[in-house]
């Protein structure tokens, strides 16, 4: 059963909303793009494990996606979760193409690939996670078997390691062998910790200690309002901005007319500078000089609205 469904990362959306809004030339823009295509990279692969917890007996099996749990001052958050009533299963998903060497030496995972050598993190994330689940666990009293995977998700993917490395042998696995894999664990872990009423009072005490990561998109990059780039944005060819005629939106470079462009606006405010937008900020952003349009543009888009007259804030929907 999907507890906490797969979601695209909330570093997606904001990066999309603001690469547009930056000039090429900028020193972060090269940055910027490389973290967007390093965290879709990382979706599709944790949506290509997905597709083999599906099959998963909905009614045995409890999955968590993008756990994010507290651990002292700080925060861990596991790829995948699989929950049951004999053991928790801790899933770390890699997305990577070439080559992986597993070196128990230097505890490091070393990816080949076009001629060229980068190091990552090995198995010992995964193993970190498994302690500290453990740990949030037993403050709430409670004591369950804990195992994990590292889940390769590109079937291409080459894993190697040395002989000796026994752990990363019975540890790393591919996507398509993820569902053998836990019927292996299915087969070791046996006894049942406790009933199906405890599971799920355990899946919401999980559900109600997730904290979302708050993402602040302009201070991860340094960057200052002033240098992003204001306007309605076209959904044809990202053109900004987008000049308002005669009620509508429309696009000098492409030659689009759109009534409803100032949505995306709004999202795209949402997503740079925070939950609320007034009607002064508002038509600062999208270049609007009629008060009155501007409040009916807002009034259309039946955000929660707080506050009157001036004071009046209009904020970013819980959907």
């Amino acid at each position: 059963m999907n507890i906490k469904r797969l979601s695209i990362p909330i570093q997606v959306p904001k990066l999309e909303s603001l690469l547009p809004r930056v000039h090429l030339a900028h020193p972060k823009t090269a940055y910027m793009q490389a973290d967007l295509a390093r965290y879709l990279k990382g979706y599709r692969g944790e949506k290509a494990v997905s597709y083999y917890l599906d099959f998963l007996p909905e009614k045995e099996y409890y999955i968590f996606h993008s756990l994010r749990l507290p651990s002292g001052k700080y925060f861990f958050q596991i790829d995948y979760l699989v929950l049951t009533v004999r053991y928790a299963l801790i899933l770390e998903c890699k997305n990577f193409f070439g080559t992986l060497y597993f070196d128990e030496d230097f505890k490091q995972m070393i990816r080949i690939a076009n001629e060229k050598e980068e190091g990552f993190q090995d198995i010992s994330q995964a193993k970190w996670h498994l302690h500290q689940l453990r740990s949030f666990l037993m403050s709430h009293n409670i004591t369950l078997p804990i195992d994990y995977f590292v889940v390769i998700s590109d079937p291409s993917t080459i894993v190697k390691t040395s002989p000796k490395n026994r752990e990363a042998m019975k540890k790393v696995v591919h996507g398509h062998s993820l569902l053998e894999k836990i019927a292996e664990v299915d087969r070791y872990y046996k006894e049942e910790i406790f009933g199906m009423k405890d599971l799920r009072k355990v899946s919401k005490l999980l559900l109600k200690s997730h904290t979302s990561e708050n993402f602040d998109v302009l201070r991860k990059y340094g960057l200052k309002e002033n240098e992003i780039l204001a306007g309605v944005r076209c959904p044809s060819c990202t053109r900004v901005p987008m000049i308002r005629m005669s009620r509508t939106w429309h696009c000098s470079g492409c030659g689009l007319n759109d009534k409803n462009a100032h949505v995306s606006a709004v999202e795209d405010y949402f997503r740079l500078f925070g939950d609320s937008i007034t009607n002064r900020q508002f038509r600062d952003f999208v270049g609007l000089e009629s008060e009155d349009t501007a409040k009916r543009l807002l009034g259309a888009l039946n955000l929660p609205v707080t506050g009157s007259n001036k004071g009046r804030k209009y904020h970013k929907s819980k959907e």
